[in-house]
Parts: structure tokens; C-alpha cells; sequence
């Protein structure tokens, strides 16, 4: 029962950190504007594999999430995935036995070999640069 009373406070605690997130969003999206360029990119032309996270990151701040996929999908994949573990957690809570993150190491291996190369192609392919 105790674990479940952990439960119950991290599930009502989330909400209310991303509803202070939200509410700090112009402060936040300040501080984004105070952080160097990309030096791979800078110097050799080149997308790492962080490039266009913190545009992606302040255009989910600002709800727009079609530009946020534009500058790089691997914030939107982190979000999906904490999303769904959320929405585990909050029926763990409640007593409920939910699963909906895959429990299969191969699923995660393919998952990041599928990011990995979305993250090598857009250097190639300029519909997919950030």
C-alpha cells in the first residue's frame, strides 16, 4: 500500500510541475534565446544529433507541435514515451495493472536504430533538416 501512496503523489505532482513549466514558459523560452549555436553545425556544416531539440522543445512550449516534429522528433519521442509511463503510473495508482510501454528489449534497440538514422539522413536529405 505504501508504494501506491508514492504513486499517488508523484501522479498528482507531475501535473502541477508542468502546469509551473507552462506558467514559467516566457522565462524559459528566454533562457533558450542565451544559448550558444550548435558548434558541429557552426564549424562543419554538419546536424548533430541535438540540433533543433531546444527549437523543437520551445515550439511544444508554445503548442505548436507540428514545428516541433519539423526541428527534430526525438523530444517528441521522449514525451510520448514519459506520457504513456505517466498514464501507467496513474493507473498503478488507482490499483489498476496497465501496460502500455512495450516490456521487449528489441523494441527499444529498433527504436533508437530508427532514430539514429532519422538523425544521419537529415544531413542528406534536406526536407528533414531541423
Amino acid at each position: 500500500m505504501k508504494g501506491k501512496t508514492w504513486a499517488r503523489c508523484l501522479a498528482l505532482l507531475i501535473p502541477l510541475g508542468l502546469m509551473l513549466l507552462y506558467l514559467c514558459k516566457d522565462i524559459i523560452l528566454g533562457w533558450m534565446q542565451l544559448l550558444p549555436p550548435c558548434y558541429l553545425y557552426s564549424h562543419f556544416g554538419l546536424y548533430c544529433p541535438a540540433c533543433g531539440n531546444t527549437r523543437s522543445v520551445a515550439a511544444l512550449l508554445e503548442g505548436d507541435l507540428s514545428l516541433a516534429i519539423q526541428f527534430n522528433i526525438v523530444p517528441i519521442i521522449l514525451l510520448l514515451i514519459a506520457l504513456t509511463a505517466y498514464a501507467e503510473l496513474v493507473a498503478y495508482s488507482f490499483g489498476k495493472k496497465l501496460r502500455l510501454l512495450p516490456r521487449q528489449l528489441g523494441f527499444y534497440i529498433l527504436l533508437i536504430a530508427i532514430v539514429l538514422v532519422y538523425l544521419i539522413m537529415r544531413n542528406f536529405i534536406p526536407a528533414l533538416a531541423p
